[in-house]
């Protein structure tokens, strides 16, 4: 997992300007984590826009699904239910 964002699972190598372990998607300019929020929302933008017909309430859903595996994500994983 250490070349792979721990918040969104993207390839580090394939994002300038990340910064281990988060890419520059889900973290600021020195690395410090997005908000949950801020991060959710991305997610959910990528996952609407491969997923034909992907309304903004599911893409949410599956958004913050997916962010319980990550491991930025996941020990907050009971707080957000």
């Amino acid at each position: 997992m250490e070349h792979y964002c721990h918040s969104c699972g993207v390839p580090l190598t394939s994002v300038p300007g990340s910064v281990a372990p988060y890419c520059s998607y889900c973290a600021d300019e020195p690395g410090v984590l997005k908000p949950r929020v801020t991060v959710k929302a991305g997610i959910a933008q990528w996952l609407a826009s491969w997923q034909p017909g992907l309304d903004e309430v599911e893409a949410e859903k599956r958004a913050e699904c997916y962010m319980q595996s990550m491991p930025a994500w996941a020990q907050h994983q009971h707080q957000h239910r």
